[in-house]
């Protein structure tokens, strides 16, 4: 074998080597020392709550039967209200009911709750509304959500909220959030904690 083939043979396996490396090199570069990735958006459509707020097991009551039930082991959607349940909530209430729905057969594995401030008069809403979850001034851990929600808003109107299923409030969405950015969250949520 020749001199010139010896180094022809090195060259090609460098070459091949280096087909590997570059991208690898190219990179790692443009994460740890450029400002490639400032500014990108992730994939979640809402704000991720970090660290996380432990709420625990929640007590509610469900809309259709006024029975008190105990939401445990199922991601939570939730939102405040201030007033009366009025037009804006039973807006809200639609777009739960829906986002849930259209989680198909995950559906069982999402609930949804509302946190009023005082005792509403729901009767109205059972029909439409079956399985969703309220509670009001009247729970003994009605004090103790309002304080954990309010300290991650400032403004008039609740955005989502979303717990997982260990009772962890751990996403926002703002009140104009697309319900499908919303479901799309979700599916990869529960796809993930499976």
């Amino acid at each position: 074998m020749s001199l010139s083939q010896k180094n022809k043979g090195k060259l090609t396996l460098i070459g091949i080597s280096l087909l590997f490396f570059i991208p690898i090199i190219t990179a790692w570069y443009l994460v740890f020392y450029t400002d490639f990735m400032q500014g990108s958006k992730g994939v979640e459509h809402g704000k991720l709550i970090s660290p996380v707020v432990s709420i625990g097991t929640i007590k509610a009551k469900e809309i259709s039967t006024m029975n008190e039930v105990v939401i445990d082991k199922k991601w939570i959607l939730v939102f405040m209200q201030n007033k009366m349940c009025a037009e804006s909530c039973e807006e809200r209430l639609y777009q739960f009911r829906q986002i849930r729905l259209a989680l198909g057969e995950d559906r069982d594995k999402v609930d949804r709750l509302v946190i009023l401030n005082k005792e509403n008069y729901l009767n109205e809403l059972k029909n439409s509304y079956s399985g969703q979850k309220y509670i009001d001034n009247s729970f003994m851990n009605y004090q103790f959500l309002v304080t954990k929600f309010k300290d991650l808003y400032s403004g008039k109107v609740s955005p989502i909220f979303l717990i997982d299923p260990y009772g962890y409030l751990m996403m926002q969405y703002p009140k104009e959030t697309e319900p499908k950015g919303i479901i799309k969250d979700i599916e990869r949520l529960i796809k993930n904690s499976k």
